[in-house]
């Protein structure tokens, strides 16, 4: 790098100027040359220079005794002029030390296995690598013979101090600890961005990444600032910065959830993404960020910052903090040692999915089409939290939100927004239950209501009684298939003459990891592996390994089983290298019919419903995800999640 070229990096032409913290070995060395040349400084210029002192206190300590700008140079920070920082920063000036910024600086990755954190935390010092046959390491007190000499002793490298602030320091070791160092590696370059982010603009598209606003953050605590301050500070803060990145990253990677979880004593912080389905680790914090951060997002969601001994609920309309429209749910819930974790769901969309992008088979599909179509009656959607339930009957309401009909929901909380449906939110505490909604809805003409849950006898009751009266009822269920769900409302106490006459289906349902199309491998089966494949499509149903053998071929669309191809994940670009992009819907959708209405009414067992079911042509949540792993949509491993 040539002198011009330092120059026009910013960095001054003379010492009399406020030089810029280098960030590289290649302007270190740079700003080094460059200051050999410039005329050496007392400690009166270099303190007047930095504005530590003003000129007219310099002079009256001047004409007191000359020896303490000189020899006596402590006695400022005896006198409470100075600090000490302040005082070797003042010293490293004087010297032509060059000054560098720890956080952002390109350390090279060999530098801290020449020296390791917990040694150049005990020295408190910053490794930044080799160059010109020395090895350039940053401290606070870089004119301390002293702490060379160690250094060079327990380097076995000839070492230059150069100066960098104790807090930079501290927070540039707190980030290769915590926030991704593994194995002795060196953290990549740190770029801030030149302003700060504007409204609604993503960090990253300014250059900032997340390491570089948690340095802020640790540089804004290391010097003093409490964490309700730091959580409640203006918007260039790095706490308050740090918590609007993690969320752009969120919403840019697809993830549905960030779960933040604290551990006590000086253990990290974990930050991990929810992404199709699974948990991925993010970031670690250190233990100084745990409480600024959990108050940050009290603050977004307007919950009591004081209170942590009870759980709290809230939300965030991320649009009122500079971000898109984005709507979070935020549970924040007390664990051991007086700490709290939170859990934010990301609410990105409030638009139905349609029908045909769910991931029906075509014939599941006029299924769906044929049941939403009834004007009255009770349909159901059924599995475990997470499984799409609400997001599947919003899709046929989607289907059958018309002019001509009044639709209305109780939800909690409200996910999914259409133009047309009266929507309400559920509230206990005001005694607005899902039956209590129930029974107001019915007295505001309704044509479908749809209930988000069906929890209790009171609720299961009046949706019933609602359907046999000329409504359709859509609700919810957390059973783990269709036919359990009708023998779950038989318990509650259901009379099962007007259950079975309110009845119009239940759809049974799963979310699958979905394989990348980019990526996935397809693979011919071995000998032997279709018959292993065919008895577990046809295994605890009632179906013969020919109508099996048919339906198999069917859905992959062949004649012959030795054409069948199965496809794994392998991973690209597109997918992250993890082989899966997004996520599929298995179905079991169990259609009532005269048949299985008397079933109902003489309370039959579970096995028999489903056995009465299969044989009226359903496809079991089995039977769907086996029909989906040859026609390449899914692989092996996530075909078995659907169903085992």
């Amino acid at each position: 790098m040539q002198l011009s070229e330092v120059t026009l990096s910013g960095f001054p032409a003379s010492a009399s100027s406020e030089p810029l913290p280098v960030q590289s070995l290649a302007q270190l060395l740079a700003v080094r040359e460059l200051q050999r040349h410039q005329p050496v400084i007392s400690l009166r210029q270099a303190l007047e220079q930095m504005g530590y002192v003003d000129a007219a206190t310099l002079d009256r300590i001047q004409a007191e005794n000359p020896d303490y700008l000189r020899s006596q140079s402590a006695e400022l920070v005896r006198r409470m002029l100075l600090t000490s920082d302040d005082l070797e920063h003042a010293l490293a000036r004087m010297a032509g030390i060059p000054e560098v910024d720890t956080v952002r600086f390109a350390i090279l990755p060999e530098a801290f296995q020449a020296l390791r954190v917990r040694d150049a935390r005990l020295n408190g010092v910053v490794p930044l690598g080799m160059a010109e046959d020395r090895f350039f390491v940053a401290s606070c007190t870089p004119t301390d013979e002293e702490v060379r000499r160690h250094l060079c002793e327990l380097t076995g490298r000839s070492v230059t101090l150069v100066w960098a602030s104790r807090a930079s320091i501290q927070a540039r070791l707190d980030l290769q600890e915590s926030v991704g160092a593994a194995g002795g590696r060196s953290l990549p370059p740190l770029a801030m961005p030149a302003h700060p982010v504007g409204a609604g603009a993503s960090a990253k598209a300014h250059g900032a990444d997340i390491e570089t606003l948690v340095s802020q953050a640790l540089i804004e605590m290391s010097e003093g600032q409490e964490h309700e301050e730091a959580a409640s500070a203006s918007e260039t803060s790095g706490m308050v910065r740090m918590v609007k990145q993690m969320i752009d990253d969120a919403l840019a990677l697809d993830a549905s959830d960030i779960h933040i979880e604290t551990n006590p004593g000086e253990q990290i912080t974990l930050i991990r993404f929810r992404r199709d389905g699974d948990l991925e680790p993010y970031l670690r914090l250190p233990a100084r960020l745990r409480a600024p951060l959990v108050s940050r997002i009290k603050i977004m969601s307007r919950l009591d910052i004081a209170e942590r001994r009870r759980p709290q609920d809230g939300k965030i309309n991320f649009a009122e903090f500079g971000g898109p429209k984005l709507e979070l749910r935020v549970a924040v819930m007390p664990t051991h040692d007086g700490l709290e974790d939170v859990v934010l769901r990301l609410l990105a969309t409030t638009k139905p999915i349609p029908l045909v992008k769910l991931g029906l088979q075509p014939r599941d599909e006029d299924t769906f089409k044929r049941l939403s179509g009834h004007s009255f009656g009770l349909i159901l959607a059924a599995g475990p939290t997470g499984s799409g339930k609400t997001t599947t009957l919003h899709s046929m309401l989607a289907e059958v939100n018309t002019g001509e009909r009044k639709i209305w929901t109780a939800e909690d909380p409200i996910e999914i927004t259409q133009p047309g449906l009266r929507q309400v939110q559920v509230n206990p505490k005001i005694g607005v239950t899902f039956a209590a909604a129930m029974r107001g809805f019915l007295r505001a003409d309704p044509d479908i209501i749809m209930i988000g849950e069906i929890r209790d006898q009171e609720t299961a009751k009046i949706a019933i009684e609602a359907s046999l009266t000329g409504h359709l009822v859509l609700s919810t269920l957390h059973t783990n298939s269709a036919s359990e769900s009708v023998v779950r409302l038989l318990d509650l106490g259901m009379d099962p003459m007007n259950f079975a006459d309110s009845l119009v289906g239940i759809v049974a349902q799963r979310l699958v990891r979905a394989l990348c199309p980019h990526c996935a491998t397809p693979h011919r089966l071995g000998p032997g592996q279709f018959d292993r494949l065919l008895a577990e499509y046809i295994d605890r149903s009632s179906l013969t390994p020919a109508e099996g053998q048919r339906r198999l071929l069917a859905a992959a669309g062949i004649e012959s089983p030795e054409r069948i191809l199965v496809h794994t994940a392998t991973g690209c670009e597109k997918c992250s290298g993890k082989g899966y992009k997004g996520r599929m819907g298995i179905y079991e959708i169990f259609e009532n019919n005269p048949a299985i209405r008397e079933l109902i009414q003489r309370h039959a067992r579970p096995s028999e419903l489903f056995e009465a079911a299969i044989a009226s042509g359903m496809r079991s949540l089995r039977h769907d995800a086996l029909e989906k792993l040859v026609q390449g949509k899914i692989d092996v491993r996530q075909a078995r999640v659907a169903y085992i």
